[in-house]
């Protein structure tokens, strides 16, 4: 099988917020310009929530707190967007992103961030820079 996220797992995974049992925790990609962006992604290959064991369900809501807390320590969005599609990468995982200043609203957004078209911008790359920072110090 060919999933980008389990080939990820496989290797030393980068920028981890956190982990249980069941998930890792993860920035997204640089390139995407969306600093505080996380992605929730099952540590075993699932694709449709039907898949998912019961401690895999239950550790869900244990996740996206973190993710949450994680966000909201470390920025100051003024909304929040949790979002799966699993189309592009057929491994189930979760979008976490954070809506900061100067930024489109609502789906546009969402379109914008999950196809890594938002515009940086010298404030984007300094809190890039910043999140760089935060996986050494914690």
């Amino acid at each position: 099988m060919n999933c980008k996220i389990c080939e990820i797992h496989a290797k030393k995974i980068p920028m981890v917020v956190g982990e249980t049992f069941h998930y890792v925790i993860r920035h997204s990609e640089f390139s995407k310009n969306a600093p505080g962006y996380l992605y929730i992604e099952p540590k075993r290959h699932v694709e449709v929530y039907n898949d998912l064991i019961h401690g895999e369900f239950m550790q869900l809501g244990e996740c996206m707190k973190i993710a949450t807390e994680w966000i909201y320590k470390h920025f100051k969005p003024l909304k929040l967007y949790t979002i799966t599609i699993s189309e592009a990468v057929p491994h189930l995982h979760f979008h976490i992103v954070p809506r900061l200043e100067d930024s489109p609203k609502g789906i546009e957004f969402l379109q914008l961030a999950l196809s890594g078209n938002l515009k940086s911008s010298d404030k984007i790359q300094q809190e890039l820079e910043r999140v760089t920072t935060l996986f050494v110090s914690e």
